[in-house]
């Protein structure tokens, strides 16, 4: 919680990004701030889910046929956070920067989205949306003016997230965007991490793309899956970590058991790159779908150059969606 006070100075006029030095914050204002995150419920026949304004984040998923819990509790001695969202670029910047127009702007991995306090613009019974929009803080950042909307639908036992960017400004701007949430294995109590599996819906050649130990890519490959289409889930997997897969022939993949029964499923037919990822030793495992990645570490591009970057005219708009189901 005191990321979230310091990124949110600019409550007050101050922000410790940019040059600004970051001034000591008073009970009463991180009680103001605490007043400013709302938690937010929707729920469908069979699921009850919840969020939080904080990023925009799904933070619960519960079944309501079994009681079972999905979403991992964001326990901070292994991985604080629940379904953080990517945007305006995913995975590591070299250097922790970005380059617009010959500018350097200083931002952190995987953007700034996942910090800030998102405005709840519409809500019903099974579905809510929320929205980000530049501001100054952002625009130190990142130098253009945008509206973010993340609208969660539920139909049935499918939970759709779906986004929207709009280019606000008057100048061509650019982004990446991706998914990164937490679900907790096992499913049961009484079952282990190692019972579970990853199952795509194909069969295929996957190679995975290595990282470097500041989260850039090597340029190094190496072959994970030879005409097959799952493996099984094991602390060691992620001790390199990520397994990340570029251009993924595969549009669903799900978590389930070695021996059948209830799975979890996603669909993700806008996203092309997709990371699979857990800190070894936890209990969840993060399926996350990308359009972009990090930067390579020998070679520092120019931000429209960045892998997959999306870009929008004036009044251009972007969406793209994926979605979580869970099948008994």
């Amino acid at each position: 919680w005191l990321e979230h006070l310091t990124v949110n100075q600019r409550v007050l006029g101050s922000s410790p990004r940019g040059g600004a030095k970051a001034q000591p914050i008073g009970w009463a204002f991180c009680f103001f701030i605490f007043d400013l995150m709302q938690s937010i419920t929707i729920e469908s026949e069979q699921l009850k889910v919840g969020f939080n304004t904080k990023g925009a984040e799904l933070c619960s998923l519960v079944d309501k046929r079994d009681g079972v819990e999905h979403m991992w509790k964001a326990d901070p001695n292994f991985w604080p956070r629940h379904a953080p969202i990517l945007f305006p670029c995913v995975g590591e910047s070299k250097n922790g920067k970005i380059k617009v127009d010959g500018e350097s702007y200083s931002i952190g991995r995987h953007g700034f989205a996942r910090h800030e306090l998102f405005s709840v613009v519409g809500q019903g019974e099974s579905h809510v949306t929320f929205e980000l929009r530049s501001d100054p803080n952002s625009l130190r950042q990142y130098p253009f003016d945008f509206v973010l909307r993340i609208r969660y639908n539920l139909d049935g036992p499918k939970l759709t997230q779906s986004f929207e960017v709009v280019n606000s400004g008057i100048t061509k701007m650019a982004f990446q965007l991706g998914g990164h949430p937490a679900f907790a294995v096992p499913f049961d109590r009484n079952e282990s991490y190692s019972d579970y599996q990853i199952t795509f819906d194909q069969p295929q050649m996957l190679d995975r793309h290595l990282l470097t130990k500041e989260g850039l890519y090597s340029g190094e490959t190496r072959l994970f899956l030879e005409n097959d289409s799952s493996f099984g889930l094991i602390y060691e997997l992620f001790s390199e970590d990520a397994l990340v897969f570029k251009n993924i022939e595969s549009r669903k993949v799900w978590i389930e058991k070695k021996v059948g029964g209830k799975r979890l499923e996603m669909e993700y037919k806008d996203f092309h790159h997709f990371g699979i990822w857990s800190v070894p030793g936890a209990d969840y495992v993060c399926l996350e779908p990308w359009i972009g990645c990090a930067d390579m570490a020998d070679a520092e591009a120019d931000f429209f150059g960045k892998d997959s970057v999306i870009s929008l005219k004036p009044a251009e708009v972007f969406s793209a969606e994926f979605s979580i189901a869970l099948h008994q």
